[in-house]
């Protein structure tokens, strides 16, 4: 150490500088930096996954213990020992979530339809089914075509569906006679077929 101690000071580095930066290393032993304990958020443990937001601690458990607050399923989750990876997972697919009901295309509503008889409909947005109705409303009930640029209208659809657009006039009235042509064609193919069958 001391022939560590003359080289530097033979090249200009003093003296005391030198007995500071030398005490320094026999304080730190292996010069490894400090270990830094993890920090607490405010409320407490820490818990920055966003699926804690789907499952509940048990208080009475030996070691600690999430539960789905949907399908009551148990994960260990210690966050020394045990990650988030399995809730997270579980939350993908928890077949009791509504929140995952709503996302699948294959999930069904019973609504009443012709003839008063029940119809499974799907829960997703449907744009083209949407304009459909609208354009249907304006042919049954013999509405003009400017009726769905009143106030109210607009209210009322943005109510029962706020991801729908509501078409202008002009884009009912082309709506309505495509419409028009497409049964004009179905009704003519039927009087053929019928025209046919009596021969």
């Amino acid at each position: 150490m001391e022939r560590g101690k003359s080289s530097l000071q033979g090249v200009g580095v003093p003296s005391g500088v030198v007995d500071q930066g030398v005490s320094q290393g026999a304080a730190a032993g292996t010069a490894l930096p400090p270990l830094r304990k993890r920090k607490l958020n405010a409320s407490g443990s820490r818990k920055t996954s966003t699926d804690w937001e789907e499952f509940n601690i048990l208080p009475d458990e030996p070691e600690p213990i999430a539960a789905c607050k949907h399908c009551h399923k148990r994960y260990r989750c210690d966050p020394k020992t045990h990650g988030t990876s399995n809730m997270l997972a579980h939350s993908k697919v928890c077949y009791k979530n509504p929140a995952l009901l709503l996302k699948d295309p294959n999930q069904t509503n019973l609504v009443s339809g012709e003839g008063g008889f029940l119809v499974p409909t799907s829960q997703r947005f449907n744009a083209a089914a949407c304009r459909k109705a609208i354009n249907t409303f304006v042919i049954l009930d013999e509405h003009s075509f400017r009726v769905v640029e009143g106030v109210g209208f607009k209210q009322m659809c943005k109510q029962l569906q706020p991801q729908m657009a509501i078409p202008t006039r002009r884009t009912v009235a082309r709506d309505c006679f495509q419409l028009y042509l497409a049964e004009k064609s179905r009704l003519k193919a039927f009087l053929n077929l019928i025209v046919l069958g009596l021969h």
